[in-house]
């Protein structure tokens, strides 16, 4: 069955660990580099992979989430608010079609504490108190594998997406 799965249907079968780091855009550090300030940190054990949660994170955040949703106004008051905002959605499991909070597989850590091993780091920079915002996405190797708008990453991920919301 484990076979099928991964060959078959392309189904990932074990958790993907993935981190989502919030930091403030800052003249000198570029979006492929890990910031040294970040000001929130989230864990999330499951599904962890660009085409789930990137698409996910970037739908949120990006224009097109406000057309799929009941807000088309939402937007966030700094970082701390952002941060906030994701951390509800994820453990409402809202992006799984659920309503009931997972207590087991979304976290809220201290920067730079907790586990070192993640198959995927997400950074959300943002600028100030504007929706204007980036991602970089890491991988296992810390190699920078996605740097853009949330719009890229719908572009570059949708069609690979994984599951049907």
């Amino acid at each position: 069955m484990v076979e099928k799965l991964l060959t078959e249907y392309k189904v990932n079968i074990m958790s993907t660990k993935a981190l989502i780091r919030f930091a403030e855009r800052e003249s000198g550090v570029s979006f492929n580099e890990h910031p040294e300030k970040v000001t929130h940190q989230i864990y999330h054990h499951y599904d962890g992979y660009p085409e789930f949660l990137g698409v996910v994170l970037a739908e949120f955040i990006s224009d097109e989430r406000k057309s799929k949703y009941d807000n088309p106004n939402r937007h966030y008051n700094g970082v701390d608010d952002l941060a906030a905002q994701v951390l509800t959605y994820l453990k409402l499991g809202i992006h799984y079609g659920n309503d009931d909070i997972d207590a087991y597989g979304v976290y809220l850590e201290t920067p730079y504490s907790g586990k070192t091993y993640y198959d995927y780091t997400y950074y959300i920079w943002t600028k100030d108190e504007t929706n204007d915002v980036w991602l970089s996405i890491f991988d296992l190797e810390n190699e920078c594998i996605f740097v853009g708008q949330p719009s890229n990453l719908i572009d570059k991920y949708k069609d690979k997406f994984a599951y049907d919301r």
